[in-house]
């Protein structure tokens, strides 16, 4: 997609009407076991992609979603601009024929959950992809963002009731340490039922192939060879990316 259909999709998406989420890449292989991957992605990273990768095959995913979103529960601004995002997302996974692609208009679960109820069928089996901190995020102990939902829901508990009876959750952590911090933070949340939780181990040092640690090499001028993908790579040094 060039440059210039990108940034009429993302000028088209509003951020303060009904949750939407706009198709930027369509999977060609579906099926009704579905993942949702929400993420900044600035940049796509190998290890964004490995976390797919294993996802699919360990939960039998018939088809993911690579979602980026124009809103952001807890950042305003970002060091590289959505157009340059999305055209690397396009790179990364241009020839992966199960991932799509799409923008959301919202930032938070139970508001993605309603623009893909729209798109999905009944019958879809959604499994959302999250990393452990954004798992924490989302049982949201401290009750920050409830308030700030699409839906109104009087508290916490009843959003996650929401969200936990029409939708599961696939939480990666770090090999040795990321199961015992799952279970903890079950044990604390009684409205969420544990068979809605499943586990993946993530290898520690591709756990380590950070967004956040190939923008640090860029601004430091050192190479990012490894931890994105080549194609996108050369999108972030052709374009001069993250280098100030």
């Amino acid at each position: 997609m060039n440059a210039d259909r990108i940034k009429e999709i993302i000028e088209s998406v509003g951020t303060a009407g009904v949750p939407e989420i706009l198709s930027i890449k369509k999977a060609e292989m579906t099926g009704p076991r579905l993942g949702v991957f929400a993420s900044s992605f600035n940049p796509p990273t190998t290890a964004h992609v490995e976390l797919i990768k294993r996802a699919t095959r360990n939960f039998s995913l018939d088809q993911v979603m690579a979602l980026a979103g124009k809103a952001n529960a807890d950042k305003t601004a970002y060091e590289c601009p959505l157009e340059d995002r999305i055209a690397m997302l396009e790179l990364t996974f241009a020839e992966q024929p199960r991932i799509s692609i799409g923008l959301s208009s919202h930032a938070f679960y139970v508001d993605i959950l309603e623009a893909l109820e729209r798109q999905y069928p009944d019958q879809t089996d959604l499994h959302f992809i999250v990393g452990l901190d954004t798992f924490e995020r989302v049982l949201d102990f401290e009750d920050q963002y409830s308030n700030r939902f699409y839906r109104t829901f009087k508290g916490r508990g009843e959003a996650l009731s929401f969200l936990f009876s029409k939708s599961n959750f696939i939480v990666a952590g770090r090999s040795g340490a990321g199961l015992e911090k799952v279970e903890l933070l079950m044990s604390r949340e009684k409205a969420v039922p544990s068979d809605r939780v499943k586990y993946l181990d993530f290898p520690g040092d591709l756990g380590d192939l950070s967004a956040t640690e190939v923008r640090r090499r860029r601004r430091e001028g050192c190479p990012i060879q490894g931890l994105v993908p080549a194609a996108v790579q050369n999108y972030i040094e052709e374009h001069a990316i993250y280098a100030n």
